[in-house]
């Protein structure tokens, strides 16, 4: 199964050829968000980070399907 995950601010990944903001995740069937994070050794706060999939706020222990459309975007603050 495949997905797409969007990283946004700071849990976007530096490489040579610049930010990686979103990568193409092949995932087994049952695997829930929280599975796909620490595959990605991406910690998530639940408290400090909304997880959306298909334009939908969900948990960490949402079970993904082919095709999700997943954002991990994590609440910053300025001044």
């Amino acid at each position: 199964m495949h997905i797409t995950i969007h990283l946004h601010t700071t849990l976007q990944r530096s490489s040579p050829q610049g930010l990686i903001r979103q990568l193409e995740v092949e995932v087994s069937p049952g695997d829930t968000l929280r599975d796909l994070c620490a595959r990605l050794g991406i910690a998530v706060d639940e408290e400090n980070t909304l997880l959306v999939v298909n334009h939908c706020n969900v948990g960490p222990d949402q079970v993904l399907s082919d095709g999700d459309d997943v954002h991990l975007i994590p609440a910053i603050s300025g001044g």
